[in-house]
């Protein structure tokens, strides 16, 4: 962490190698903690439902194969298994169902989609095995264990569905083998032994599509075995890895689905299940803790977290499209700027803590504080952008601070709180310590506290192995800029959950709940969740 004093001496040769990241201040990892608390054994990244079992049928699939096979010679063979039945599904979506999105080797599929009329078949050898010296672009998918690696796995041995041993995957004996043999049941024999075949031969022909059409990713598997297994694994409590400071397991995850088709079900406007963290944040400024469910208080501090951070976001972007308008040095850039954030607030002299008591006795309008920045960046007005992101971020401290003992225990039960970026540590540090001061020096001090932030977070980040983040650099005690990047928010799995509704058929293609999605809802609502 640097003080003036220290950066009389530059530090960098050139601006050279630069890679952009989304977290310049290193604090979103808070907000990813939240959700993946909230939402655990799915991820952004595992968006359709059904491959869940198409990946445990195949892991039993490949259990089951003659030692001497070919492709359990080692873990690379299981890896090309996966693969090759990876790119099958994807020309099978391709051909059968154009339209499906979040579908694995899609654009590859898509590309090659010609290779039957060219050749009288699909090459799924050529376009899915992957050794050494295959070029990276060459396959349907670049990373060695296929999607299933990249992607899936983390989920599925959240779930408790799969383990890794001397890197092969492995399906476990109980809820593991139960969904195999589910997804098992949704397919016909005529399917499975087609899939298998044509996973050996690294073959497909466009006569197969009618045949392996059973194990599509759309196919409606409501009231067949398959479909209870995920309805039963995705409201069931959230597992060992679940349990909360006070030795309970959480259910966080049934909570969230409840509260999301509960969304669904009692408002019109379309996408407002993407509003869930602001709802429960309102849900939550107007109730107390104990009546609200456990999960809807954790969406209101997901998103506290996640609007504290935007709010110190939009102060780095205005500083650093500052940066970009002329030559300062360090204390120049200092003095300057804080002259001009406090012009701008039109104050007298006034402390910090008379300010805040000042400020509306109304909870502020989140929405409209995020609107005025969202405008601020739009229009590049880098001072006003700063002054709305403090603006922003005392409100919410003035709202939320009289919560702070039951936000800090809701932290500590699901060991959020040490979390670097957390907002009770945010709220500590850049206001509560500084209420004192003279509304100016406060200015001053959190743009010195936030230039510090990223500077140590890229120093950080360097040092276990990624690419220089710095957007900015001080040479010669003159800063020189580097990039300007915008603030952002994280995706907290919303678009995960609302498609595994639409595969369960909870929620149909109008964003209405199904008789089986109210169904479901009702149940939810008669036990104690």
């Amino acid at each position: 962490m640097y003080t003036i004093e220290s950066y009389k001496q530059p530090f960098w040769a050139k601006s050279g190698n630069f890679t952009r990241g989304r977290d310049p201040l290193g604090i979103q990892n808070s907000s990813i903690a939240v959700y993946s608390t909230l939402l655990p054994g799915m991820t952004n990244l595992t968006l359709r439902l059904r491959y869940y079992g198409f990946y445990l049928w195949l892991l039993d699939k490949y259990h089951q194969l003659p030692e001497a096979d070919i492709f359990k010679q080692n873990y690379i063979g299981q890896y090309t298994f996966i693969r090759r039945a990876e790119l099958i599904l994807a020309y099978l979506m391709k051909n059968k169902f154009p339209n499906e999105q979040s579908v694995i080797g899609s654009n590859f599929a898509e590309s090659h989609i010609q290779q039957n009329t060219n050749i009288g078949y699909y090459d799924i050898e050529l376009g899915a095995d992957k050794t050494k010296t295959t070029e990276k672009g060459s396959v349907y998918w670049d990373y060695t264990s296929g999607a299933l690696g990249q992607y899936y796995a983390g989920s599925l041995i959240n779930m408790n569905l799969i383990n890794i041993k001397e890197n092969f995957f492995e399906r476990t004996e109980e809820k593991g083998k139960e969904l195999a043999e589910a997804y098992g049941v949704s397919i016909s024999e005529n399917c499975s032994q087609l899939l298998l075949k044509r996973i050996k031969e690294g073959k497909l022909y466009s006569n197969d599509f009618d045949i392996l059409e059973d194990i599509a990713l759309n196919q409606n598997v409501v009231n067949t075995p398959e479909g209870d297994f995920y309805i039963k694994m995705l409201l069931n409590n959230d597992g060992g890895k679940g349990k909360t400071a006070l030795d309970a397991i959480s259910e966080q995850r049934k909570e969230s689905i409840k509260l999301f088709l509960w969304i669904i079900q009692n408002t019109k406007e379309y996408k407002m299940w993407e509003n869930m963290p602001q709802l429960s944040y309102l849900m939550c400024t107007i109730s107390k803790k104990e009546e609200v469910s456990e999960a809807t208080y954790g969406w209101y501090y997901y998103y506290l977290n996640e609007v504290t951070h935007h709010s110190l976001e939009t102060i780095f972007w205005g500083l650093l499209v500052e940066m970009e308008f002329g030559n300062y040095s360090l204390q120049q850039f200092l003095n300057e700027i804080t002259e001009k954030v406090v012009q701008n607030f039109k104050l007298k002299k006034v402390i910090l803590k008379d300010y805040i008591e000042q400020l509306n006795t109304e909870p502020s309008n989140v929405s409209d504080n995020l609107g005025d920045i969202s405008n601020a960046v739009k229009k590049n007005l880098s001072v006003e952008g700063i002054c709305y992101g403090i603006t922003t971020l005392l409100h919410l401290y003035k709202d939320n601070i009289p919560n702070a003992k039951e936000i800090s225990d809701y932290a500590v039960n699901h060991f959020l709180n040490t979390k670097n970026g957390n907002v009770i540590d945010v709220f500590e540090r850049y206001i509560r310590k500084n209420q004192e001061l003279e509304f100016k020096e406060f200015i001053k001090k959190i743009i010195q506290t936030i230039l510090n932030e990223h500077i140590a977070v890229a120093y950080k980040k360097m040092g276990d192995g990624e690419k220089n983040l710095l957007k900015f650099l001080i040479e010669d005690n003159y800063l020189v800029h580097i990039e300007t990047m915008e603030p952002n928010f994280t995706s907290p799995r919303l678009k995960t959950l609302f498609n595994f509704t639409r595969d369960l058929d909870l929620v149909n293609d109008k964003e209405q709940l199904t008789i089986t999605g109210e169904t479901i809802l009702e149940q939810l609502n008669n036990v104690e969740v």
